[in-house]
């Protein structure tokens, strides 16, 4: 083999580790938290929800399927009290795992039926490569206890400040669904606040209007349209540059989203959905 192809094989084996982390990522961190002060509290999802989604990126104007994402919520009794568990697992197909495997695991509990996040943990495993994160919400003392160990670099065990309305990335991909975006006109800007790392960060989305998408199985949906400002980080530029769209409907099921990465574009699209809440009346037949 020579170096060329060597070279070309290694960077396509990194792509595909970024590609698919990353979708799994932007999947979930679109779900950023919205203040209920304007909002009235809902829930567009219910116990026993499910919904899955494939992860694409973006090869020499070739979008490849690369692996899986699936979404759950439900509700079960934890030291004698009822909470809402939130899950995400992401995985990249057998084919790809020949390449490079990546599992990845998200969940939290939350008060229920409020919704207030008590613990968010995240295990991310990639080829020989793993981390681990969790938060400890201390409602009471209004302190958050952060973790964070990977294989790369150095234990982080530190509290901060909680700010009651503030959430995991988890538990904001579902309190997002919440809004009502039918009040927004188009171009219009909304700020908010949400968990990165070990501190709280402002971010904003735009809403773009409606629109229609076409999923790879044919299906078609009307949906709401926004874009999101993302902070620079090891796989996304600094920009508006997140697009996402949610079904125009009670549901609020974000059927696509996709963003630059710092080498090519990502994509998670809808595949399937169960035990929803209301009918999906946003799809085009």
């Amino acid at each position: 083999m020579t170096r060329t192809r060597k070279e070309n094989r290694d960077r396509l084996i990194n792509v595909r580790v970024q590609v698919v982390r990353a979708s799994l990522i932007l999947a979930l961190a679109v779900g950023s938290y919205m203040p209920l002060t304007a909002q009235t509290q809902k829930f567009v999802f219910s116990p026993g929800e499910e919904i899955s989604y494939g992860a694409y990126y973006n090869w020499h104007f070739i979008w490849v399927n690369a692996g899986e994402i699936v979404f759950k919520a439900d509700t079960l009794n934890r030291g004698g009290e009822k909470e809402w568990l939130v899950e995400a697992t992401g995985h990249t197909y057998k084919a790809y795992d020949l390449m490079y495997t990546v599992r990845d695991t998200f969940y939290t509990y939350l008060s229920y039926p409020e919704f207030e996040p008590r613990y968010f943990y995240r295990a991310v495993n990639h080829g020989s490569s793993s981390s681990q994160q969790y938060y400890k919400f201390n409602h009471p003392t209004g302190q958050t206890t952060y973790f964070h160990d990977s294989e790369d670099t150095d234990p982080v065990h530190t509290k901060f400040a909680y700010k009651k309305g503030i959430h995991d990335i988890l538990s904001q991909a579902y309190q997002f669904r919440n809004y009502d975006f039918d009040k927004l006109t188009k171009d219009e800007l909304v700020k908010f606040d949400m968990l990165a790392d070990d501190k709280v960060s402002e971010f904003y989305f735009r809403y773009k209007g409606i629109e229609t998408v076409k999923t790879r199985n044919g299906r078609k949906f009307k949906c709401h349209k926004v874009s999101v400002w993302l902070m620079e980080g090891e796989f996304f530029p600094e920009g508006e540059d997140m697009y996402v769209w949610f079904t125009a409907d009670d549901n609020h099921i974000p059927i696509m989203v996709e963003t630059k990465i710092q080498i090519g574009s990502v994509k998670a699209l809808f595949l399937d959905a169960k035990s929803l809440t209301f009918p999906l009346k946003s799809e085009i037949n």
